[in-house]
């Protein structure tokens, strides 16, 4: 199979970037981290039946585990400033998530006095199905598009992404090959 175009991998790039910067903070969901009624994660569809079946996901959990996965331990501190999330609030979405045996707390191996979070085998799995149906949604929404939409989409969304890390809302800047150039 070929490789997708330079211009579709930054598409893919940049619409990830943008999702996780804008998509809300707790989603509709109780305090205590579960959905409230009607109120599915944005990030995990699960109204097709392609789509792998998931157990109930908070937006929060959901997003907390894909964090998870990439950091590969992290204390609640910089989970909550990657969730744009207050640290009581992280401190909840921990608990819970560590009821459901998702995650657990261990301590650092370079200096003792911090604990981190880090998944569990049944968190890594249930964050690779989250990211798997999340990328397959992604996947359908570009593939609707024309190739003459999915260029203006892309340079649009380069501008808006450099727009938001201008404004300090990335917390990891500008991906390459958003600076108006292809990164080939």
């Amino acid at each position: 199979m070929a490789e997708a175009p330079p211009d579709e991998i930054e598409l893919e790039q940049l619409l990830t970037q943008l999702l996780r910067a804008v998509s809300p903070p707790a989603g509709p969901e109780h305090g205590n981290g579960t959905p409230a009624p009607g109120g599915a994660a944005a990030l995990v569809p699960q109204s097709r039946a392609e789509d792998i079946s998931l157990p109930a996901v908070s937006a929060s959990e959901a997003r907390a585990l894909i964090e998870l996965v990439a950091a590969r331990g992290i204390a609640q501190g910089e989970l909550a400033g990657l969730l744009n999330l207050d640290k009581s609030t992280v401190s909840r979405l921990a608990a819970g998530l560590e009821r459901k045996g998702w995650v657990g707390r261990g301590r650092d191996e370079d200096n003792q006095r911090y604990v981190r979070l880090y998944l569990t085998p049944q968190g890594g799995e249930i964050a690779a199905r989250v990211w798997q149906a999340w990328q397959s949604r992604q996947a359908r929404i570009i593939a609707a598009l024309s190739a003459d939409e999915r260029a203006g989409l892309s340079a649009g969304l380069r501008g808006l992404v450099r727009g938001l890390a201008a404004e300090g809302l990335l917390g990891e800047g500008v991906p390459n090959g958003s600076n108006g150039h292809s990164a080939s």
